[in-house]
């Protein structure tokens, strides 16, 4: 029987949170899954590492405050937020299934219907954020959660931030978001906007129906850099079934000119 060495597995958060069993650890918090023992659910908890700066603590703050103002059934709610010692932590709803990884690991590349069967709740919760002056800034496969009913759930907005405060300079070494789904805006201008989410939900619907992302390199400045200097590529030409329609529709979604993209979710999911 493996005992599990981390210290919160045990643990009691506000007298209400008993954590059962690690889920996920990132760059900034791990995921918990845990027993609300005042009312009768699991739930999944995101409790902030120790020894982070106040800029991240307050970013991680304005994550539970985005996603709580969030109401989609594509988007994981966000029931409760609290402080165990100088850590806060965010109570969401506990999806139980798989990642979008896990179906483009499996299943890639996919049938345009079935690909775009699969973006259409994605893009129906950025477009929920987008009317909310909200922007993901991480949208990729591992943040799509897929509940073991068939649910489509957007999830990790932690690096959310209201559309008009906040930049973010990639040439500072601080460049948030997965570096596959990066628009390029986010690699010579820090920056972000709806557009940018627009970018990014592009490039996941490539790798549904290619199996691969269109860039690569071989260091992930590289790999990021790849993308000023060419087009995404049309699916149709990494893959065999890809109607001329569907090909527009990425590339449309990931032109290098945010001026040329949908401008926002909502625009893109009338598109789909």
């Amino acid at each position: 029987m493996t005992v599990s060495t981390d210290p919160l597995v045990g643990h009691i958060l506000e007298g209400r949170y008993e954590i059962a069993s690690k889920i996920a650890r990132g760059g900034m918090a791990t995921v918990y899954r845990a027993q609300d023992l005042c009312l009768p659910r699991i739930v999944a908890i995101k409790v902030m590492h120790e020894g982070l700066d106040a800029e991240l603590a307050e970013r991680f703050d304005s994550e539970a405050k985005a996603a709580a103002r969030l109401i989609n059934p594509h988007v994981v709610s966000v029931f409760d937020q609290g402080m165990d010692g100088d850590r806060p932590f965010i109570v969401m709803e506990y999806v139980p299934g798989c990642t979008l990884r896990h179906i483009i690991t499996q299943e890639a590349p996919l049938t345009p219907v079935r690909a775009l069967d699969l973006l259409e709740p994605v893009v129906s919760a950025l477009a929920s954020a987008h009317e909310d002056g909200l922007v993901h800034r991480d949208v990729k496969p591992e943040n799509v959660l897929i509940s073991d009913r068939g649910q489509i759930k957007v999830a990790d907005f932690g690096l959310a931030r209201a559309v008009s405060n906040h930049t973010m300079s990639a040439t500072s070494g601080q460049l948030i978001g997965t570096v596959s789904y990066i628009p390029p805006e986010r690699v010579t201008r820090g920056s972000s906007d709806e557009r940018s989410d627009i970018y990014s939900a592009g490039i996941v619907l490539f790798e549904l129906l290619t199996g691969t992302v269109p860039f690569s390199g071989d260091t992930p400045i590289a790999h990021a850099t790849a993308r000023l200097y060419a087009d995404v590529p049309a699916p149709s030409t990494r893959a065999e079934g890809v109607p001329k329609l569907v090909d527009a529709l990425v590339a449309t979604a990931t032109a290098r000119d945010p001026r040329e993209r949908f401008a926002d979710a909502g625009e893109f999911l009338e598109a789909l």
